[in-house]
């Protein structure tokens, strides 16, 4: 009965918490729009500093606090490097995933990331991301592509360091959605994937003409795994459940990376959405090697890293 009710507690404190920190912050961005005239990129790097801030401590709270254990594998990755940045999408947690790299590679404060329009519109939160210059898509590509190319613009324009993330698949893995998928891969020909959906290509595509010769220079590919030790592989902890216990050892983290140089990527864009469903179809098999035996004879072998 005390979890019941302690759970609940921790997560209205918590709750609390961060949304009367987001509200600072608030204040914080909106009087660095004063700066917008004078210095386009210090207007930037201080709404930086404000997500990195928000990011870290709710990153914080999941690594320290509530004691999660994250290991990773495949390639180093360089410090302060800019990148586009793709991984797999299976829960909320994601986020943390892409931030406990991010965080340990001076990043965590240039993270800026594909999401839904409607969000922008959610009270603090969504003001706040509006201002910082998160990436705020309609799935109207048409609309989309103009946004797009205007946050591009401005990175551009400034040679602001960034990680531009995204979830290719377009949404959270579900059973049904994974149903879905297949039966579109089936349809088309493509591979069947049974641990990721196929990935949408046009949006990435786009990115990468767009940074092509820039100082966007890579793409890391993610692949985020869990494991729950009664409910086994895939099961990931929802944002409540982050914020209201300790995670270890009932749940297990790891991240895997791969980095590829921007200028090693096929130009014509046919070939480049074939090696975008091939990076997926990679994963979907790594996946299933971790399925089986979590991170035992991973190649280049798995590691801890302190933050």
């Amino acid at each position: 009965m005390l979890e019941v009710v302690t759970r609940p507690t921790k997560a209205f404190l918590y709750g609390s918490a961060l949304f009367s920190f987001c509200s600072l912050l608030n204040v914080v961005q909106v009087f660095s729009l004063l700066l917008v005239p004078f210095s386009k990129r210090q207007f930037f790097e201080v709404n930086a500093r404000v997500a990195g801030s928000m990011w870290k401590v709710m990153q914080w709270i999941m690594e320290r606090r509530h004691k999660a254990q994250i290991t990773f594998s495949g390639d180093k990755i360089p410090n302060h490097e800019s990148a586009l940045v793709f991984g797999n999408h299976r829960s909320f947690t994601d986020f943390y995933m892409f931030h406990s790299v991010a965080a340990r590679r001076g990043m965590v404060n240039y993270m800026k990331y594909f999401a839904k329009d409607s969000l922008k519109y959610i009270p603090f939160y969504g003001w706040g991301m509006w201002i910082m210059g998160m990436l705020f898509i309609n799935r109207n590509w048409q609309q989309d592509q103009i946004k797009i190319n205007k946050m591009f613009a401005r990175i551009l324009d400034i040679q602001a360091p960034v990680w531009v993330a995204s979830f290719l698949e377009g949404s959270r893995l579900t059973p049904s959605k994974l149903a879905a998928s297949q039966k579109f891969m089936q349809s088309r020909g493509l591979p069947l994937l049974t641990n990721v959906m196929m990935p949408r290509t046009k949006g990435f595509i786009t990115c990468v003409n767009k940074f092509r010769g820039s100082h966007v220079k890579h793409v890391y590919d993610f692949t985020f795994a869990y494991y729950h030790k009664t409910k086994g592989f895939g099961v990931a902890p929802d944002l409540v459940r982050v914020h209201t216990g300790q995670l270890s050892p009932e749940y297990k983290f790891h991240v895997h990376v791969k980095r590829y140089n921007l200028d090693d990527l096929p130009k014509d864009e046919e070939k480049l959405s074939e090696w975008v469903i091939q990076k997926y179809v990679e994963k979907d098999a790594f996946l299933e090697q971790m399925k089986q035996n979590w991170t035992e004879g991973i190649e280049g072998g798995v590691w801890s890293e302190k933050w």
